[in-house]
């Protein structure tokens, strides 16, 4: 059985060997580490896993990025970690395929020379959500690196939970988009 807390504790380590100066982002994330919370369950509103895929386009000069319904912010496409994604980069594949309708993509290199570590992780809060059920919590989001492979692809967005799809230049800084810091270190490495 795969045991999701030995493998993001495995995946931060390895993370902060590569990026030793973030480690004050990841205090809650170490805790809850720590006391062996069980971080599946979207039902631990103390905080819980979450991942997002950085699609580059084939030319990889540019990242699709959704318009997110519950929070009305423009991010990177992702959600909850499910049973059977295994992986944190499982996660993040399934929903961008999910969500965008992007089926032909790759990781990107720089994860599988770096042990399969996300390029970002971040612990953001979550505001209340009535409609769900869910009080407010943290997620702690493993972001990881795709490429798309095929030019022409279709996009068919989950009109459930996405309002919106673009395509937004690397380097290029968006307001009201938490991703601007990943998409710095994407430009960094490619």
């Amino acid at each position: 059985m795969f045991d999701l807390n030995s493998h993001v504790k495995t995946l931060l380590n390895e993370y902060l060997k590569k990026f030793p100066n973030e480690i004050d982002r990841y205090e809650l994330l170490q805790n809850q580490l720590q006391k062996n919370d069980d971080l599946s369950t979207r039902k631990n509103f103390e905080g819980h896993m979450t991942a997002s895929a950085y699609i580059l386009s084939s030319d990889k000069k540019q990242i699709a990025i959704i318009h997110n319904i519950n929070l009305n912010k423009w991010l990177a496409p992702g959600g909850h970690w499910e049973t059977g994604d295994n992986e944190m980069y499982n996660n993040a594949k399934r929903e961008a395929i999910e969500e965008t309708g992007i089926k032909d993509i790759t990781l990107f290199d720089w994860h599988t020379e770096n042990n399969l570590i996300p390029i970002d992780i971040d612990t953001h809060y979550i505001p209340e959500n009535p409609k769900k059920e869910e009080a407010e919590h943290y997620h702690h989001d493993f972001r990881y690196v795709f490429v798309l492979n095929n030019l022409t692809t279709d996009i068919k967005i989950q009109l459930e939970e996405v309002k919106g799809f673009k395509w937004i230049n690397i380097g290029e800084n968006l307001e009201n988009f938490s991703g601007n810091n990943v998409i710095q270190k994407i430009g960094e490495i490619i």
